[in-house]
């Protein structure tokens, strides 16, 4: 039998080596409180920003022809559940904007702390992406555009003259800076335009179309492809069908010409 304190120092050294091991292993994706959020945000607001309802926004207008934001919101968050990155997005209004004035979107990737950083902090952000109208901005939400990766995705829509016209645009970090990774049209509408039952040259002009973007996960690869499925009604004829947006050499590469002619994108 070993003398107690022999035991006690292999006893010591098993754990010390132990605590070299864990020490040398990279800490798992931790999480970004709530608490943590509204920091950040208020220190790149210098407002009173929360995760719940509208705070007022404080800052001016950036120049004598702009309209000063009147009032922002947390439109987008993946929460303080999930581990790794939270991402957030914040909603800015203007309140005295007309019909073809923007609401505005700023995008955030939160980070967790790590090593010998005792906060969270900010890894990317794209600031002041315009969309919407009456200056309020559209719909914003989450798009899986591969495993493991999450992008925003932007929503607007515009009506002017009889038409309506809406889009989607997919923006996407990892790490220190966002890529816009596409804009398609998602809706084109020119039914306030005429009447086609009493119209036969508005029949033939005729455009009711929905565009939904959706994720092809058949294939591999660092994002899946996407596809594009076309529904509605185009000069008295009913339309059903899907376009491919394919991924390669590091983007999205659709066909503008496609898209214009069969799908929800402006004809130029």
């Amino acid at each position: 039998m070993q003398p107690r304190p022999v035991l006690f120092a292999l006893a010591c050294a098993m754990a010390l080596l132990a605590f070299r091991a864990f020490a040398l292993t990279p800490l798992p994706a931790g999480h970004v409180s709530d608490a943590e959020a509204v920091r950040l945000l208020r220190e790149v607001y210098r407002e009173k920003a929360t995760l719940k309802g509208e705070w007022p926004a404080s800052a001016a207008a950036r120049s004598q022809d702009d309209i000063a934001p009147t009032s922002r919101t947390v439109c987008a968050d993946s929460g303080a559940v999930n581990p790794g990155p939270r991402r957030i997005a914040v909603c800015t209004s203007f309140a005295d904007a007309g019909h073809a004035q923007s609401g505005e979107v700023d995008l955030f990737l939160l980070l967790d702390p790590r090593g010998k950083q005792k906060q969270a902090r900010i890894g990317a952000s794209e600031r002041g992406v315009q969309t919407g109208g009456w200056g309020t901005p559209g719909d914003v939400g989450f798009f899986q555009v591969a495993p493991g990766r999450v992008a925003f995705a932007l929503d607007s829509a515009f009506t002017n003259m009889g038409w309506t016209v809406s889009s989607r645009s997919l923006y996407h970090a990892e790490s220190d800076r966002f890529e816009s990774l596409l804009t398609v049209g998602t809706g084109r509408d020119n039914t306030g335009v005429c009447d086609p039952d009493e119209d036969r040259a508005c029949r033939r002009k005729w455009v009711a179309l929905e565009c939904a973007l959706v994720a092809n996960r058949s294939g591999g690869g660092k994002f899946h492809s996407l596809d594009l499925v076309v529904t509605g009604e185009r000069a008295g004829k009913p339309v059903k069908r899907t376009l491919a947006i394919p991924y390669r050499d590091g983007a999205y590469r659709p066909s503008a010409a496609l898209l214009q002619k069969e799908g929800c994108d402006e004809e130029e």
